[in-house]
């Protein structure tokens, strides 16, 4: 986040960035008594039960390889630059996001700022990556309907 915020923060247009900590007390402490750049409106969240709301609003997403939050974004259509993967749970979530060319990943926080910050100066790009990944999210959207049918029909 940090990386990310300096890279934004050097910009010349206003920019708005949320991150969201979870549980991690920490970390959302010190991102809120940080100073960021006058142009960067940054909002630091711990736990939200809205994401689905915030990865609306947003033009892309900076996360860990995690199925859910992968699929998230891809039914919102949301460019995903991954930052790290637990091995072997999530390792191969990292090649079906850069495979299929809604998103990158990268380790290193200046590269993925970097990386952030071509895809935001780069409207033709970002808005091509966001219709890639919806095309990845009307699976997913199926997929939860199936389930949440199959479920309610154990019900009756």
């Amino acid at each position: 986040a940090e990386a990310v915020g300096d890279a934004l923060g050097k910009r010349s247009e206003e920019l708005q960035m949320v991150v969201v900590c979870g549980k991690n007390k920490e970390v959302q402490k010190a991102l809120t008594e940080r100073a960021w750049g006058s142009n960067l409106d940054v909002h630091v969240k711990g736990f939200v039960a809205n994401m689905d709301e915030w990865m609306i609003a947003a033009d892309c997403l900076v996360t860990k390889a995690g199925p859910g939050t992968i699929a998230e974004a891809t039914i919102v259509g949301l460019p995903t630059m991954l930052s790290a993967f637990l091995p072997g749970q999530e390792a191969g979530n990292v090649g079906y996001v850069v495979d299929g060319g809604f998103g990158a990943f990268e380790r290193e926080p200046r590269k993925i700022a970097g990386t952030v910050a071509s895809w935001l100066d780069d409207k033709t790009k970002l808005s091509a990556m966001s219709a890639l990944a919806s095309e990845y999210g009307k699976i997913h959207s199926k997929a939860t309907k199936e389930i949440a049918v199959e479920i309610a029909s154990m019900l009756d």
